[in-house]
C-alpha cells in the first residue's frame, strides 16, 4: 500500500522570515571589559566602526564608560537603521 499522507509535509523545517525577525529589532546592547581604559576603549572602537561600515551607516552609538572592581566597563547600544544592518552587524562579529 502506497497510500500518501493528506497532512504530510512538503516544506519540512521550513519558517516564515517574519515569526523570527521583528521588523522594530534594530537594537544591540554591548558590555565592554578590559583591564585598561585604553584596551576596552580599543576594543569599543573596532566594534564602532564596523557598526558604522553596515548599510547606511547611520548608525546611532550611545556609551558611558565606568570603572568596576578595577576595569574599565563601557556599556553600549547600536542603533540601526532596520533590521537587516543588525543582523548583519551581528554575523560579522561571529
Amino acid at each position: 500500500m502506497n497510500e500518501k499522507d493528506p497532512f504530510e509535509c512538503t516544506t519540512c523545517n521550513t519558517v516564515e522570515v517574519g515569526t523570527l525577525i521583528s521588523d522594530d529589532d534594530t537594537r544591540i546592547t554591548l558590555e565592554i571589559r578590559g583591564d585598561e581604559a585604553i584596551s576596552a576603549q580599543d576594543q569599543f572602537s573596532k566594534i564602532e566602526q564596523r557598526a558604522l561600515s553596515v548599510g547606511s551607516g547611520n548608525c546611532k552609538i550611545q556609551s558611558e564608560t565606568s570603572q568596576e572592581n578595577g576595569m574599565t566597563v563601557i556599556k553600549a547600544m547600536l542603533d540601526f537603521d532596520c533590521t537587516a544592518e543588525k543582523l548583519i552587524f551581528e554575523m560579522s562579529q561571529r
